[in-house]
């Protein structure tokens, strides 16, 4: 029986029964079937009739199983060989370089969206560098938690001057290009234009 471009022979013990279906007769030793029975060595024939086990028909319709049973049988060689032979036979040819003329497409996937806003943080301009964490152009990292359903501002670093200036509702502190200003209900961060 011929499945997926391999072949299976057909097995029936001396005594009579059903034909199962393995990889290979071996010419010595036992055979394990498809449906799993194992014939002690000496107790079945090689046959040319159509298999009759249903489950050897069922499992022979199925990749992985019959790709266990070649394995299994050390015929794994021959399941290699036929797969890089459909390998092959699957490569467009040419593979080298395009025909002239003859345009090149190719989908590239779409960058995960930033929303405008992260909490009190105003993301235009940043770039996230992992969770919570966002990186400025001039390499300001702002650290925001995560509190309740909101992201809070929690921290700023930055290795150089910074400038902390008092004002009504509390203090702004600039720190290379990001400014940290307070609201009426705790802090706005965004990238300092101009």
């Amino acid at each position: 029986m011929s499945v997926f471009n391999l072949r299976l022979e057909s097995v029936r013990r001396k005594t009579g029964g059903r034909i199962h279906l393995t990889p290979k007769v071996p010419r010595s030793g036992p055979v394990t079937t498809l449906c799993g029975k194992t014939l002690p060595a000496g107790s079945f024939i090689a046959v040319d009739d159509a298999a009759d086990c249903a489950n050897c028909e069922r499992r022979s319709r199925d990749p992985s199983r019959i790709s266990g049973a070649f394995f299994a049988q050390e015929e794994g060689s021959q399941l290699l060989q036929l797969s890089l032979e459909q390998a092959r036979a699957r490569r467009p040819a040419g593979k080298g370089t395009p025909a002239p003329g003859k345009p090149i497409v190719r989908v590239l996937p779409s960058p995960p969206t930033v929303p405008d806003r992260v909490g009190e943080l105003v993301t235009d301009g940043f770039k996230s560098a992992g969770e919570g964490v966002w990186r400025s152009p001039a390499g300001v990292l702002v650290k925001m938690r995560k509190l309740g359903r909101d992201w809070r501002f929690t921290e700023l670093v930055f290795e150089g001057a910074g400038v902390a200036t008092r004002q009504d509702r509390g203090i702004r502190l600039r720190a290379g290009d990001v400014e940290v200003r307070p609201t009426a209900d705790g802090f706005e961060v965004r990238i300092k234009r101009g």
